[in-house]
């Protein structure tokens, strides 16, 4: 009679982590839309009312006001990369790859500039982030690096790519002055295009970047 006693409690506690996953989902989601409407600053007791529920609640489902401000973090931190995964390809023209890149980010500061400002307030979330678009950024230049014999550059410029994308695109959301999202955009693929140029030609590889990017092999000397 103990076994299907105790699989009677660990089903009861299973369905009990999974409503309360559930809950906690349901609150994320409601926080998304409470800064998207107030602001990054946005306290859990406004949070509590856009989710329609007393503050009290709130911490049946999570430990305290850091464990939800970081679930909502890391939630705007997925929603940016699944945004963004599909632009970071080696599909086309250099100038087209980093034109689509550089404008996918644009967009989404913009459409989502609250969310932004939230995330970036979270030295955690932000930088699982920022390692993320890196390894994917760093993955994608490698086999043309260890083609030139310089495999070690790829993570310092994809650092360095998303760096300035990223100081840049930030300071252009609070004080944008007369630039629009498509000058911005060409200026920012144009600087990042300096700087793979740059790399690829100190190693001996002259790109078109208008031209469909060559096979790695194709540059090995």
């Amino acid at each position: 009679m103990t076994k299907p006693q105790q699989d009677a409690g660990d089903g009861r506690a299973a369905r009990w982590r999974g409503q309360r996953e559930k809950r906690r989902s349901e609150f994320v989601e409601r926080a998304l839309v409470a800064i998207d409407a107030e602001g990054p600053d946005v306290s859990v007791a406004t949070m509590a009312v856009y989710g329609k529920v007393a503050r009290t609640r709130i911490y049946r489902h999570f430990d305290d006001s850091t464990d939800l401000k970081n679930a909502v973090a890391r939630r705007v931190a997925a929603m940016m990369l699944l945004e963004y995964a599909p632009v970071i390809t080696v599909d086309g023209a250099p100038h087209a790859i980093l034109t689509r890149a550089a404008r996918t980010h644009l967009d989404w500061v913009t459409e989502h500039a609250n969310l932004y400002r939230y995330l970036m307030s979270f030295s955690p979330a932000a930088g699982e982030v920022r390692r993320a678009i890196s390894t994917a950024v760093s993955d994608m230049l490698h086999p043309y690096l260890d083609a030139l014999g310089a495999p070690a550059t790829a993570t310092p410029l994809a650092n360095a790519l998303i760096g300035m994308v990223e100081s840049v695109s930030a300071e252009w959301i609070e004080r944008p002055g007369g630039t629009d999202v498509g000058a911005l955009t060409e200026q920012l693929a144009a600087w990042a295009w300096a700087l793979v140029d740059t790399t690829m030609r100190s190693r001996g590889a002259v790109l078109d970047p208008d031209s469909p990017l060559p096979a790695p092999d194709d540059l090995r000397t």
